[in-house]
């Protein structure tokens, strides 16, 4: 299976939508796409570790979803499983093409924005990210705020409280200073002293996009090792 085949959702405009729309559940976890040749990868191209082998009549398109997110990640990006690493079984596999049933959420005709607003609050109620609205091979995903997913160009060491660790990131977007806690400060400037950092993605919220499309009073929410941006 190709990436080029794999379906990439567009973020929903606050508009409403015209046709009939399947509503898909979204978890916050690791899209897997799986290669013969390859087994499971990211669709970033990257490897992805103690999933369980694909089966015929299984979805080859997936989301992997451990616990959380951040117990996905470590699932997923752990080469040799320790003891530690949470396991992951076939039930953690949600199939994205095919549709898994526990994501199908029913359909919906015409939606309104208050309509779209109303499935939001309820997937959140129950504790999943957000929905996704399918019309044939249009996606739109719905989440209580929009995140952009940056690549780090480069990086700057603290002042003040900060000095000796990371300040800010700069990335296409702009610069990025909000919301890293103390210790991720300290763990990503010791990434980009060895000079791992810049080319690294991650995932930022903002109040709004400038009219030249740059962060205004971005923050930073996580890292994204499963994904892959271009830097150009």
């Amino acid at each position: 299976m190709a990436g080029a085949n794999i379906n990439h959702p567009r973020s929903w405009n606050g508009k409403a939508l015209t046709g009939d729309w399947i509503v898909t559940l979204k978890v916050d976890g690791v899209r897997a796409i799986w290669h013969d040749e390859k087994g499971w990868m990211s669709r970033a191209n990257k490897p992805l570790y103690n999933i369980p082998a694909w089966r015929e009549g299984r979805p080859r398109d997936c989301e992997v979803f451990v616990n959380n997110f951040r117990d996905t990640i470590r699932a997923t990006r752990t080469k040799a499983a320790r003891a530690d690493t949470p396991p992951i079984d076939s039930q953690d596999l949600y199939g994205l093409a095919p549709l898994d049933a526990r994501l199908h959420w029913g359909t919906i005709t015409n939606p309104t924005p208050t309509d779209i607003r109303t499935l939001l609050d309820r997937a959140n109620e129950l504790g999943y990210e957000g929905v996704v609205l399918r019309n044939g091979s249009d996606w739109v995903k719905v989440k209580p705020f929009e995140t952009f997913d940056v690549c780090v160009l480069d990086s700057s060491e603290g002042t003040g409280k900060h000095r000796g660790r990371l300040g800010f990131v700069t990335t296409p977007r702009g610069a990025v200073g909000a919301g890293f806690t103390d210790s991720e400060r300290e763990v990503l400037w010791a990434e980009a002293n060895a000079g791992r950092l810049v080319g690294q993605v991650i995932e930022v919220t903002c109040m709004q996009l400038t009219d030249h499309g740059n962060f205004r009073h971005p923050v930073f929410i996580r890292m994204r090792p499963d994904k892959l941006i271009d830097t150009a």
